[in-house]
């Protein structure tokens, strides 16, 4: 597995699960929001890795049997690209063969999914 930064691992309320939060915040200029989305898709891909590969619970043993959730918190980012990107990854991750293969005999978490939260920047004022 390669090297992939996670912003937060934390332990998620109520449900007794744990996630992989990503963090990113804009603005985003629009000519750069191809490079950026390809960039996260990297991110995503890497902690999907860290997931199934035990290299997550290798880290933090108590997650091991718990729902996972890969989170994405995105900030002063252009919404509808970002949504339409997280939608495509999350929908198509589990048809592509490999990830299928690894998500359907991986015994490190009963669940795994995606969740995106996308906001404004808050400003004073």
């Amino acid at each position: 597995m390669g090297e992939v930064t996670v912003d937060f691992v934390a332990r998620c309320q109520p449900h007794g699960g744990w996630a992989l939060v990503l963090v990113e915040e804009g603005p985003w200029a629009s000519e750069d929001v191809s490079a950026h989305l390809s960039r996260l898709q990297e991110r995503l891909y890497g902690c999907l890795d860290a997931a199934l590969d035990g290299a997550l619970t290798a880290r933090f043993p108590e997650s091991q049997g718990k729902p996972l959730v890969i989170r994405l918190n995105a900030f002063n980012v252009p919404e509808p690209e970002m949504r339409e990107f997280f939608r495509k990854f999350s929908d198509g991750v589990p048809t592509l063969p490999d990830y299928a293969a690894a998500l359907a005999s991986q015994h490190f978490f009963p669940s795994i999914s995606f969740e995106l939260n996308v906001a404004d920047a808050c400003h004073d004022g």
